[in-house]
């Protein structure tokens, strides 16, 4: 509610006549400073108001003169001046001057030169209620001394007082001069007087003082007479003039007596306009009527146009109307004095029609699809397409369709309520308030149904379902054209930014969904790349023996990224960018990329850890010799399964993922930084597990026989004897490793070092625990010196694979075994290391190829 308008100037100050009358017809709004309106009728002083539907009646505090200005016939106007004709004498004399007296100066004094110098403003103001003319009655000397003697001196006008005077002293002696002059005219007219007087008396004795009712009598008695000779001839002369005044009525007013004729032909023509017309005619030509043939002529008119309004109400509100046609409804209505407001009626039933389109078009296809639910599951063929499928397509087009269609009907019939052309009270505020409401109110419901259409529901569990990707993907961009060229529509209309922001959610929210749905798609294929291992080498890289399984990742993220860049990175008019930084967009991609390819981890460690349980022969005392043949239809065994998986996740690790991180730079997606390093860490706990649990099934049974192969057969040597060679234990544990690392090597190549060290250290943890056992009592030199023979041939054969802590086992080894007493057993010791390397070269040249550090 505003404050109430005060008035607190006026220019210009005079020619506006507002004091008590309505000035609103020539009011002219400039600013909320300035109105311009021509004043009417009035005069005097009074206020200015000013009365406004938000602040109701104001105030001022000024006020405002107004006056009637006498023009004269030699007065300068903007206005042309009738003058009235000059009224006729007796005897059809007319006066030869005007009718307008004008006297000469009372005073006698000459005006010549005298310009008065008051303006006729300055006179009002100081003579409110007089006037300076001579004839009028409110006539104020002071007014014509200062009109016409504004410059003569006192002197001269005391002269002129004194002429006055004498001039109605003559005017007095003037009267009884005039007596003496018509003394007969005079005594004639009063000799006429008495005889008038005396005839008035003799007819008073004759007559009586009252004739009247004797000759009225006489009057009556000879109309009886009259109408008694005359009676049938007068009756036929009264029913002549009856016929001929009805006929004269029916030439006359033709149009009244066949205008309800012609207003039903008019309407079954549908030519409403020329109703119109007709029934405005006739109100104005026999409205206000008293003759009850006319009145009764018009009350079936009034029925027959009373019938006409409720049948274009009803066409009016029978939807759906095109707005032209209902607009030629509303203006029909309003010329036919509708009571009620038309145009809004039609507003709110458009409202209401849109409200009941969209909740139609939701049942139908909802119906239709129940329908195609129900006939699957009694075919049995699986889960549906969910949002996807060709009905949600299908409704959201229509409904796409119905709200743009519908709201460039509606807005437009609105901007015309507003603007005036279809009158009823578009200046009431809550009608404003209530549009907008109706704009939001359908949005709203539009909204809500395209996220119940393309967000949720079906079979397909909102993310794709049974369709094919190439069907995901056209129908996204189907749905999305469909939604954006409804946008675009809004757009065009020019409506307020609040139902305009509910669409662009629903587009932003649609295309994240989208995103979503690649990404979650991929993360289910990933899920299910066990059942697609077949373990068939694909290549050999720097890490191994490759599967597909690598490759496989790597397609299917790409092929998600790639339908994300097609589908729904592109942005329409107006809208947002997916990728803003610290958006809810991004965080969606950055966790499905990461559960995806954790998803990928987790398929690789179950198969390579799934068969760890399976029990490993060690029966035999040399793993070597416990190489079981795998037929080829059956594939690589196990451990050799374990080893690929292995290989793979490393290529995973150090190729794969900056190939994906890579992929994602050049779609212009944000780099999944955080889930690439998750998942490295994660691949590497997998290559952890993998060589813990090689080592556990592998390592274990080859430290097992090397204690049963050291003292296999109690050999002891002679005290004075020096041994020429190893025992057989140490060939066991070279061909073991050899053994091993053959394996490993055959599938991870250059990385197949890992493993051997870690064999490594546990066969010298072993022997280290062997030798400390060994070392009490001390034993004999030629013990001493095959023990020390022993292990430098193992430290030598076993140099390139020994970690720090397996070498200070061996060396810790050495150490607790007696030095060798003289220098003849050293050379000795040199020269079996020596034809040991010599006769072992093929054996340690396999073991001690180079191998990359992990």
């Amino acid at each position: 509610m505003g404050p109430p308008p005060v008035v607190t100037g006026i220019s210009p100050k005079e020619g506006l006549i507002i004091c008590g009358c309505d000035c609103l017809l020539s009011a002219e709004w400039k600013s909320k400073n300035k109105i311009v309106a021509r004043s009417g009728p009035c005069k005097g002083r009074g206020d200015i108001i000013v009365t406004t539907k938000s602040g109701g009646e104001g105030t001022s505090t000024v006020q405002f003169r107004g006056y009637h200005e006498s023009i004269g016939p030699v007065k300068e106007s903007a206005v042309w001046v009738e003058e009235a004709a000059p009224p006729s004498l007796p005897w059809g004399r007319r006066p030869m001057s005007p009718v307008t007296y004008t006297p000469p100066d009372p005073l006698g004094l000459s005006t010549e030169g005298d310009e008065c110098k008051f303006p006729e403003e300055e006179l009002l103001e100081m003579f409110p209620e007089g006037s300076g003319k001579l004839s009028d009655e409110n006539f104020q000397p002071g007014w014509y001394l200062l009109e016409h003697h504004s410059n003569t001196s006192f002197e001269d006008l005391k002269a002129g007082m004194v002429f006055l005077q004498r001039k109605v002293e003559s005017q007095k002696e003037g009267q009884l001069s005039f007596l003496k002059a018509n003394t007969g005219a005079v005594m004639d007219q009063l000799d006429r007087l008495v005889l008038l007087k005396n005839m008035y008396e003799e007819d008073q004795r004759k007559s009586g003082k009252e004739p009247l009712p004797s000759l009225q009598t006489a009057i009556e008695e000879s109309m009886v007479l009259a109408d008694s000779l005359f009676a049938e001839i007068l009756a036929r002369k009264e029913h002549a003039d009856r016929t001929r005044d009805a006929l004269l009525l029916l030439t006359r007013h033709k149009f009244l007596f066949q205008l309800p004729a012609s207003i039903d032909k008019n309407i079954r023509k549908k030519e409403y306009d020329l109703v119109v017309n007709d029934f405005t005619r006739v109100n104005n030509l026999f409205g206000n009527t008293d003759v009850k043939l006319f009145q009764k002529i018009l009350a079936e008119i009034d029925k027959k146009i009373a019938d006409l309004k409720e049948n274009l109400y009803t066409r009016m509100n029978t939807m759906p109307i095109n707005v032209q046609e209902q607009t030629k409804y509303i203006r029909l209505l309003i010329s036919l004095n509708w009571e009620g407001d038309a145009a809004w009626v039609a507003i709110t039933s458009r409202k209401e029609y849109l409200l009941s389109l969209m909740n139609k078009v939701r049942d139908h296809f909802k119906q239709i699809e129940d329908q195609e639910n129900s006939g699957k599951r009694k075919t049995k063929e699986g889960e549906g397409e969910g949002a996807w499928s060709a009905t949600r397509a299908a409704w959201c087009g229509a409904a796409c369709g119905a709200l743009a269609a519908e709201l460039n009907a509606l807005w437009p019939l609105a901007r015309r309520y507003f603007a005036g052309e279809l009158a009823g009270e578009p200046n009431a505020p809550q009608r404003h308030a209530d549009l907008k409401e109706m704009i939001i109110a359908a949005v709203e419901v539009f909204a809500a149904h395209m996220r119940a259409c393309l967000l949720t529901g079906g079979g397909g569990g909102g993310s794709g379902g049974g369709a094919p990707v190439d069907a995901v993907r056209a129908r996204l961009l189907a749905n999305l054209r469909s939604l954006r060229e409804a946008y675009d529509s809004l757009l065009k209309l020019d409506l307020p930014s609040q139902p305009l922001s509910i669409v662009e959610k629903v587009i932003f929210e649609y295309r994240v969904h989208g995103m979503s749905v690649f990404l979650q798609r991929a993360l289910r294929r990933v899920k299910a790349l066990a059942d697609q291992e077949t373990w068939r080498i694909d290549h050999f890289s720097d890490y191994g023996a490759i599967t597909n399984l690598p490759h496989l990742l790597e397609s299917i993220v790409k092929e998600a990224l790639s339908s994300i860049d097609k589908c729904v990175s592109g942005c329409g008019r107006r809208e947002g960018g997916l990728w803003a930084a610290g958006g809810e967009p991004a965080a969606a991609q950055q966790r499905l990329t990461q559960q995806t390819l954790l998803a990928y981890v987790a398929v690789l460690r179950d198969l390579a850890l799934k068969h760890a349980d399976q029990e490993f022969n060690n029966t035999s005392l040399s793993v070597a010799l416990d190489q079981r043949l795998e037929e080829p239809a059956a594939g690589p065994g196990w451990q050799q399964r374990l080893l690929i998986a292995a290989a793979n996740a490393q290529y995973t690790r150090r190729v794969t993922l900056p190939a994906l991180a890579r992929a994602f730079e050049s779609y212009g997606l944000p780099s999944p930084s955080v889930a690439i390093q998750v998942t490295k860490e994660a691949l590497a706990g997998v290559e952890a597990s993998i060589a813990e649990t090689y080592l556990e099934h592998k390592g274990d049974p080859v430290v097992g026989t090397v204690e049963p192969s050291m003292f296999l057969g109690r050999h002891r040597a002679a005290a004075a004897e020096r041994v020429r060679d190893a025992r057989p234990y140490v060939y066991e544990i070279i061909n073991n490793l050899i053994a091993v690392h053959a394996e490993v090597d055959s599938v991870c190549g250059a990385s197949s070092g890992r493993y051997v060290r870690d064999i490594c250290e546990t066969v010298c943890e072993e022997l280290a625990r062997l030798a400390g056992g060994a070392s009490a009592p001390a034993p004999a030199p030629p013990l001493a010196f095959q023990a020390r023979l022993e292990y430098t041939l193992l430290l030598s054969a076993c140099r390139h694979h020994l970690t720090r802590k397996a070498e200070n086992y061996l060396k810790e080894a050495l150490a607790g075994i007696p030095k060798l007493e003289s220098e003849e057993d050293e050379k000795l010791l040199e020269s079996r290391v020596a034809e040991f390397n010599k006769r072992m070269q093929l054996q340690l040249t396999s073991l001690s190829c180079d191998v990359e550090t992990i």
